[in-house]
Order: structure tokens, then sequence, then C-alpha cells
């Protein structure tokens, strides 16, 4: 007889190359690719094939997952300093409305146990899927793609309290003074508790101390919620939201903790999510139909009307304020793992989902026409001049303080930040590597131009694309700034980012 530990071993490993396998076959075919793992783990699980059986590992392993992808949730897609003006908060509150009451009439129709559990992962919205589907349609910096984000941020924000209310319903109360409590942490302790991990980084120089102290104290704050029965994902949630700017300035620990979360527990979960689906039945595939036309409907159709107050088109809100697959999955796990919903609700409530983050962002892109076939006419030319691609610049002027520059280079993902003077001439850049060697307590109140500036490559507008690209293997620099015939700065070139216009050649 094989031992659980042994045959857990196995399955993690067929579950790991299962995952990626799937994400890519769904990336090739341009779907959304955390899809493909819950695809797999129905056809792996008693789903169809029955190959891997759910197991206190697989089970613990997979909760491990909701707690550590709900964290960087609310460390990633939640900003508590972007304040919504008063129309995002009326569309907030008709786009949570609306779903909301035709889920929950839908689920008492059906006569389905516990509805209050269910409603809240399949009505709300998700921000994660929706940031990643605003960067693949090229929009995610302007202002529609800002306006879509923070009604989609509000409504998860909005659920997620729903849900930590609707699991304790009988102490509703309680449950609302505790969530209160946590927001008031979060205002007046945030700071502290970031300072206290700077000790630890500071007084110890263990190897990965900082990363391993954030690890702990993500875990012992689970364990605290669950003793005081509070779950322990929602306070996940909330500690990201508590920790985002210490991790802002440190974005080497949030790379390691997406590695440490995306490369292990988030295929393990997403396709273990596909694991606890019970054997599929026509009644299954039928409520999973029904459901699904039930969100998409109701969604789109508050999204439409709540389009007038935000002054966006219709049909981009309505489908874009629709998108789901993210932190809805986590709450649908979480009540089946704690036995407030059964197999078959879980069932047809995760078929729903996926259908749900499957087809709304089909319907994005042929609505926004951001898929375009590039014609040969329009074909990136090695020959043609840089200026024409119209990259976004991005780059910090002196007086800027060092949490604005690294901010900046997390957000887009880049390893220096062009420096310019008051004329908007470039100075200098200010590379990662600069900025790991100074005090996180010092980057409030010390300017760009306070630390030392690397020299950075300067190209006229007109410079050419092969040309460019010479200038990157010849420096050896992260970053080249474009000027005009005056010196000041045009656009910012990183040689990532023009790889990925080149993949059109």
């Amino acid at each position: 007889m094989v031992s659980i530990l042994l045959i857990s071993l196995l399955y993690l490993g067929i579950m790991l190359i299962a995952a990626k396998i799937s994400e890519e076959i769904f990336r090739r075919i341009g779907l959304v690719t955390f899809v493909g793992p819950i695809l797999m783990g129905i056809l792996l699980g008693n789903g169809v094939f029955g190959v891997i059986q759910i197991n206190e590992i697989i089970s613990f392993i997979t909760s491990l997952g909701i707690i550590f992808l709900l964290f960087l949730a609310g460390a990633e897609e939640f900003d508590v300093e972007n304040r919504p003006n008063a129309n995002i908060f009326l569309a907030v509150i008709l786009e949570s409305i609306i779903p909301f009451s035709v889920v929950l009439v839908a689920l008492y129709v059906v006569d389905s146990k516990d509805s209050l559990i269910l409603v809240a992962p399949l009505a709300m919205s998700s921000a994660g899927p929706l940031s990643r589907m605003l960067m693949d349609v090229e929009i995610s910096e302007n202002r529609i793609s800002n306006l879509i984000f923070q009604q989609v941020i509000l409504i998860e924000i909005i659920f997620v309290i729903l849900f930590a209310i609707f699991l304790r319903t009988g102490k509703i109360l309680i449950t609302i003074i505790e969530i209160f409590l946590v927001f008031a942490f979060t205002i007046m302790f945030g700071g502290t508790l970031a300072k206290i991990l700077e000790k630890i980084e500071y007084y110890f120089k263990a190897r990965e101390i900082e990363f391993a102290s954030l690890i702990a104290i993500i875990l012992i704050i689970g364990y605290l919620s669950e003793l005081y029965k509070f779950n322990s994902a929602i306070s996940a949630f909330f500690l990201g939201i508590l920790l985002k700017n210490y991790l802002k300035d440190r974005p080497e620990l949030l790379e390691r903790l997406h590695a440490f979360t995306y490369g292990f527990f988030e295929p393990l979960f997403f396709l273990g999510i596909g694991l606890y689906v019970t054997k599929l039945n026509i009644i299954i595939i039928l409520f999973g139909l029904l459901f699904f036309s039930l969100i998409i409907a109701s969604k789109f159709l508050a999204g439409f009307i709540s389009s007038r107050v935000v002054k966006i088109d219709g049909k981009i809100n309505g489908i874009a304020t629709s998108v789901k697959g993210g932190v809805d999955s986590s709450l649908l796990l979480t009540s089946l793992t704690l036995g407030y919903i059964n197999e078959f609700m879980y069932s047809f409530s995760i078929l729903a989902i996926s259908l749900s983050a499957l087809i709304a962002p089909l319907l994005f892109q042929m609505s926004y026409k951001a898929r375009k076939k590039i014609s040969e006419s329009k074909r990136v030319k090695l020959s043609q001049e840089v200026i024409k691609l119209q990259i976004k610049p991005l780059y910090v002027t002196c007086q800027e303080n060092l949490r604005s520059v690294i901010s900046k280079i997390s957000e887009r993902g880049v390893r220096g930040i062009v420096v310019v003077n008051y004329e908007n001439k470039p100075l200098g850049y200010v590379s990662i590597q600069t900025l790991l060697e100074i005090d996180p307590e010092l980057y409030e109140n010390t300017k760009a131009c306070d630390v030392l500036l690397e020299e950075v490559p300067i190209e006229y507008d007109n410079v050419k694309i092969i040309d460019l690209l010479r200038k990157f293997r010849e420096t050896e620099k992260p970053v080249i700034a474009i000027v005009n015939k005056e010196g000041v700065l045009v656009t910012t070139v990183y040689e990532r980012e023009l790889a990925r216009f080149l993949i059109s050649l």
C-alpha cells in the first residue's frame, strides 16, 4: 500500500506539469490561460477520469494557494491611494446590486441551500484577470482602463466583505465589527508592521530573511484569524493591502513572492479547483450554462447602464466589468472546503465562472477591436524610425523621491528609469541595483537627483529601430532616451519592450 505522502508527491508533480501544459495550450490559442488548469483538473479528477484523488496533503497545498493568491491580490490589485469619484461609487452600486439580485433570485428558484454564500463568488467581478485583459489589448494605462479598473476593484472589495459576512450569518454584527477593525488596523498600523519587517532586515543578515519573515507573517496571521473564527484567506487579502507600499519599495522581494506563488501555488490552485468538481452529468452542465448566462447577462446590463454615469462606451463597460476568474474562484473553493456548499453546487458554479472567464475577454477583444490582424503594410520594419512605434515614455523628475521612482519602476517591470531636469532633458538613469543599496527608510526623503545617476544612452527621434538594437548590444544599458533636436525627452525605449514590437516581424 503506497503511503499518502508518496502518492501526494506523485500527484503534485503530475498537477504542476499538467497545469503548465494546459496554460501553454490556452495561451497559444488565445484564450484565458488559467482556465486551462481548471479544465485539466476536471479531466484528471473525479469530474471525468478520476486519475488524481483529493487527500489531506493536496487539500492543504490548495488552501495555502488561496492564502498567497489573495495576499498578492490585496497587495497588487487594490490601490488604497486611488480614490474614485462619486460617479464611480454610483456605478459600482448599480453593478453590485443588479447581479447580486439576479443570482440570488435564481438560486432561490432552483432551491439551492446557502444561497447567500454562493452569491458573492458568482456575482462579483475579478480585478486580476481584468488587468491581464487590459494589458493584452494595450489599453492598460489610458482613461478608459483606469475607470473600468476602479469599478471592478470596488466591486471585488464589496463582495469579499459580503462573503466574509455571509460566512457567519449568525454573527453579522460581530463580523462587520471585525472587518471594520481590520480596516482600522490597516490605516493605523500598516506603517508599523512594515517598519517591523524593515528592522528585521536591518538587524538580521541570515540568507533570505526578509522573504522568510514575510511568509511567516502571512501564515501566522492566517492562524490567528482561524483561531478567532475569521477566514484566513480573507485576512491574507487585507494583509496584502496593509503591506502594499512595503512591497512596492522592494520589487526584488515581490518578484520572489511572484515566483513562489505563481510558479508553484497558482498552477496547483487552479488545477485543484477542477479536482474538486464532482462527476459531471447533464444536470451540472445545464446548471453551469444557466448561471453562466445569468451572470454575463446581469453584469453586462449593470455595466451598460452604469456606463452613462462614468461616461464610457456602454458595450465596453458592460463586458469589461463582467470579467471573472480570480478571487471569485478562491472564495468558491473556500466555501466548499469549509463545508458551506456541497459538491454539486460547487461544480456548476465553477463551470459558470470558468465559462465567464473565457467568454468575457473574447467579447471584449471583439468589441474593442484590440486583437488587430496586422496587415503587411503595418508591420514593424527594422528600417523605420522608432518614434513611429509610439512607445509611452517612462521617467522621473529630479524632485521626485525614491518611493515614486521605485513605484514607477515596479509598475512597468523595468531595471532602471531615466531622470530629467526641469527642462525635461535627460540627466541619467537610476538603476534597480542603486536603489537596492539604499536603506528603504530613506526613500521618502531622498530625491532622484540625490543618488548616483548612471549615464543613459541618448538618441535623436529620427533613429531607426535597427540602430537602436545595435546601441543596446554595444552599451548593455537597460534603457535609451530618445530626444528631439532641442535635447528634450520624447520617449524612452527598453530592450524588452522593443522586442515585443518586433514579434510582428
